[in-house]
């Protein structure tokens, strides 16, 4: 073999991810020239896009070259490191505590199904799991009972198919926030509410969110949604933090950053967001075809027919781990949940009800899941109080009872969770996500 020059070395350690994705593959590719397989290829491949962007610029990436591998079998290898830059930036629309990995989604979408199938994830949170689905060629039913997450997953399930249409929604929606914005009255906004806005960004707020529930334009709710908070000029509240709110004026005095609290006008920043969404979008030409249902209901109680799904794949909540009403209490508010703690009593994430209510939960999956199909659920093990609560082996021998036998055990995988991977690093609540693997007999 001809060992590759340091230039084509280095672009070799530029390509990592790619090497990844290539030795996994087991066939030629008509234009590089060789088997796709270890380093040799990678160079042939780099060789090729060169080739072509000095032809014809801006035609071809290198990940066109290649098709995504079918994976044999669960391997945490095939989603460890970040997928912020490989994902569908529509995974990105708004943040979420403790939502899954879209490299695992995808993982387990393509093991567990086949394209065409039913995929239905009860515990839908910000719709990972969905449009990882609708990505993959499959129909995607999602569900759950919070507000703030049945909006992020309708919204990513009804992405325009272009930033074009994207764009030109939201051109209109802004047209008319800012004919409505100055006679919004800020009243009866509670106090704890307005202290994160500038009154004319929260009037302009205010009344995109009345226009586009009114229009039930769910694409363009989410990523409102996602600009609501933070610290960055990109974002509409004075300093905050992203996932969780709560203000940053100890760390941003008005007095030293004026300009931090200062009026933030909606239109740029809304088609800023919207630009973003559509950087990376994976979607396939038959996006317009796509097929998917999407209900708030609560999960022991699913609108769903019997043996009517072909593969089950969701988080459920971690066993009281997470406050998801109270993370995410801002967010509900402008989706009219006012009573944030109202939502977190009646939530399956509950520690007082969390047991009872998933039995019930399993039990309905059961129902809906056809005969020999898996279900296959993300739990974490939870640290609270010096004890350790194994979630994944508690819910396995809840749904063996639960069902008498008919749910079986096929496997419990662990992947240990790195700090950088949680939602509050530094902390000892989640170390171990394990993927816990029924079939229905």
């Amino acid at each position: 073999m001809v060992l590759p020059c340091k230039h084509e070395q280095r672009m070799v350690r530029q390509a990592r991810p790619t090497i990844e994705l290539l030795t996994h593959l087991d066939r030629w590719h008509p234009d590089v020239n060789a088997p796709v397989h270890g380093t040799h290829t990678v160079v042939n491949a780099w060789r090729f896009v060169a080739a072509k962007r000095e032809q014809e610029p801006r035609q071809l990436q290198l990940f066109q070259v290649v098709e995504q591998p079918q994976p044999l079998r669960l391997d945490a290898q095939l989603w460890r490191g970040s997928f912020n830059g490989k994902e569908s930036t529509l995974q990105q629309l708004s943040p979420y505590v403790g939502k899954m990995k879209s490299g695992m989604a995808s993982v387990l979408v393509q093991l567990y199904s086949q394209p065409g199938e039913v995929v239905l994830d009860p515990f839908s949170g910000s719709g990972v799991v969905p449009l990882e689905a609708l990505l993959a060629g499959r129909e995607a039913w999602a569900n759950d009972l919070s507000p703030y997450a049945y909006v992020l997953t309708r919204g990513k399930m009804e992405a325009p198919a272009s930033l074009s249409e994207a764009l030109h929604r939201a051109e209109e929606v802004l047209a008319e926030v800012e004919r409505m914005a100055p006679q919004v009255d800020l009243e009866n906004v509670p106090e704890w509410v307005r202290e994160f806005f500038h009154p004319d960004t929260l009037r302009e707020v205010l009344a995109a969110f009345r226009i586009l529930q009114a229009r039930e334009d769910y694409f363009l709710m989410a990523s409102l949604l996602g600009i609501l908070h933070h610290v960055r000029p990109g974002f509409l509240s004075y300093p905050a933090s992203h996932l969780v709110p709560y203000l940053r004026k100890r760390k941003y005095p008005p007095d030293r950053f004026p300009e931090m609290y200062a009026y933030r006008d909606l239109r740029s920043r809304l088609l800023a967001k919207v630009r973003r969404a559509y950087r990376r979008p994976k979607l396939s030409p038959n996006w317009p075809q796509r097929r998917f249902r999407v209900w708030k209901r609560n999960a022991m109680h699913l609108p769903i027919a019997d043996e009517s799904v072909d593969t089950i794949i969701s988080s459920p909540p971690y066993f009281g781990a997470l406050d998801y009403a109270r993370d995410n209490r801002l967010c509900l508010w402008f989706l009219g949940c006012r009573d944030w703690k109202q939502l977190d009593a009646s939530l399956t994430a509950s520690r007082k009800v969390y047991l009872p209510q998933m039995e019930r939960c399993l039990l309905e999956m059961h129902r809906v899941l056809k005969p020999g199909r898996p279900c296959v659920l993300v739990l974490g093990d939870v640290e609270r109080d010096g004890k350790t609560h194994r979630t994944a082996e508690i819910l396995a021998r809840l749904a063996q009872e639960a069902t008498e036998g008919e749910f079986t055990v096929e496997t419990i995988y662990d992947d240990r969770i790195p700090d950088e991977r949680r939602s509050r690093r530094r902390t000892k609540t989640t170390k171990f996500e394990r993927i816990l693997v029924l079939r229905k007999q």
